[in-house]
């Protein structure tokens, strides 16, 4: 825990096997969100048309598809998805946003930053049952939240990779031996 201590950027002072851990979780992670991004798209769809019959059901001929028919989503199914993804997502996200703290950047940059993964990422929790049950406009919110997680989870993600494995520099801009 000390690490989170440090005033200085301590991601690339670790020792070899704390970054080889935390880089192998990102890698983790990455794979979780490539995954999450495909079945978005394959099982929900990008599209708005999509997002909507998806979640309140529909023909799929409504929206130019082959007229394939979904059914809505009731409640212990929606609920069932928000649990587990309120858990992992939290936990992820916890992890990486503690990560990405230790990149040298300006506060403002990693408080938006974080700011905008969290928020991006309750707002695709919320914007299903917001969609189902209140109106399909609310499908603009989902697509809304995708672009946000998006945007955030990149460098979340890659930051911190980068600044584990970047070696420290001496003041003359050398780098330091025995690193």
């Amino acid at each position: 825990m000390k690490n989170f201590t440090r005033q200085e950027s301590w991601l690339s002072k670790s020792s070899l096997e704390i970054r080889l851990i935390y880089t192998l979780f990102i890698a983790f992670a990455l794979a979780g969100h490539l995954s999450f991004v495909l079945i978005s798209i394959s099982r929900v769809g990008p599209t708005y048309d999509k997002i909507v019959q998806h979640y309140r059901g529909g023909e799929g001929a409504e929206a130019g598809e082959k007229g394939e028919m979904s059914f809505p989503k009731e409640f212990p199914e929606l609920l069932e998805v928000t649990h587990f993804h309120a858990y992992i997502e939290g936990i992820v996200l916890l992890v990486l946003a503690h990560l990405f703290a230790g990149v040298p950047l300006p506060r403002g940059w990693k408080l938006g930053t974080i700011g905008l993964s969290f928020g991006s990422t309750f707002l695709d929790l919320a914007s299903p049952w917001l969609i189902r049950y209140l109106s399909p406009q609310a499908a603009s919110l989902q697509i809304a939240a995708w672009m946000g997680m998006g945007v955030s989870y990149l460098p979340l993600t890659l930051l911190p990779v980068y600044f584990l494995w970047k070696r420290p520099h001496d003041k003359e801009g050398r780098k330091k031996k025995g690193h």
